[in-house]
């Protein structure tokens, strides 16, 4: 179980002292996975590193199975796998298949164990083909895929992913948060900052939306609908429009979307749909409508872009 009680974090700046992190305090149960959310800047590398012991709070603490993960970060740390964005762990010059044989000396994984890791890694990432290859001469895209597959090796209990799909393709990216959901089943515990919320609905069992250090939202995916609203689309495709005035009103408010098929609206209850409704026949000759449910995805999306 992971703990965060009251963390924050600073930053001075001359006499000024900049917030990073703003009490933050939440629980993460063993084989849980969740996912932290938010706007560039928010926090959230900071929160992942307060969380992996590598940067210190200046105020509460992070507690990992009930250890300081800071103070006992050189015991904590084999029973945990950490890819951070854009930062290599792997050494440039040498082959993939070097890398990881250093990897597996440092865990001191069995040479049995090793291969049948690797074995269900490749299955899900693809790396197998890389591994006679200098790390420095991979793809971004094939770089990510061996550092995830290099701190999966030794099956880790805790999973600390900081945006681990980006340069991935999406099939990859598919087959990663399959793993994850297999891996979650099996008892590990998942902490993904990600800004793909489309991977996130189906996996995640809690979700942490954070802006300017301080957390907006902390809960289920689901349960973002009843903070929100229970937002509600509408779509529309027509021939011709019928009022140009009244058009143009509807498509310059907030809600509403163009596409190549027509207009895309969103609503929160039906006197807003009904007004917009009304709009839509008077201004356009319709030639179909349909009235959906938004998706958590969208949902969240739409918090975030509001916290912003």
């Amino acid at each position: 179980m992971i703990e965060l009680k009251n963390v924050c974090k600073y930053y001075k700046k001359g006499k000024k002292k900049e917030i990073i992190l703003k009490d933050i305090s939440f629980t993460i149960g063993d084989n849980k996975v969740i996912a932290l959310l938010g706007p560039n800047g928010s926090g959230k590398s900071t929160l992942i590193k307060c969380i992996c012991g590598v940067i210190k709070p200046d105020e509460g603490g992070v507690f990992i199975d009930g250890k300081n993960s800071f103070i006992c970060r050189k015991k904590i740390i084999s029973g945990m796998g950490v890819v951070f964005n854009q930062k290599p762990s792997f050494i440039v010059d040498l082959s993939v298949n070097d890398n990881l044989q250093y990897f597996k000396a440092i865990y001191g994984i069995k040479k049995e164990e090793y291969a049948k890791n690797f074995e269900r890694l490749n299955k899900y990432l693809d790396f197998s083909e890389l591994l006679d290859r200098p790390y420095r001469k991979l793809s971004f895209g094939e770089r990510v895929k061996c550092e995830i597959a290099s701190v999966l090796l030794h099956n880790p209990k805790y999973i600390i992913l900081d945006e681990p799909t980006i340069g991935l393709d999406y099939g990859v990216k598919k087959r990663l948060y399959n793993l994850l959901d297999e891996l979650k089943k099996e008892g590990h515990t998942i902490v993904v900052t990600t800004h793909e919320t489309e991977y996130i609905e189906g996996i995640c069992d809690e979700v942490v939306i954070l802006s300017d250090g301080v957390i907006k939202y902390y809960g289920e995916p689901e349960k973002v609908l009843d903070i929100n609203g229970n937002i509600k689309k509408i779509t529309v495709e027509y021939d011709e429009v019928i009022d140009e005035e009244l058009a143009r009103e509807i498509e310059g408010k907030d809600f509403c979307k163009k596409n190549p098929n027509g207009l895309e609206l969103t609503y929160y209850n039906a006197r807003e749909k009904n007004k917009i409704i009304s709009d839509l026949t008077s201004a356009y000759d319709i030639k179909k409508l349909n009235v959906v449910d938004t998706s958590i995805r969208e949902v969240l999306e739409d918090v975030i872009k509001k916290i912003r």
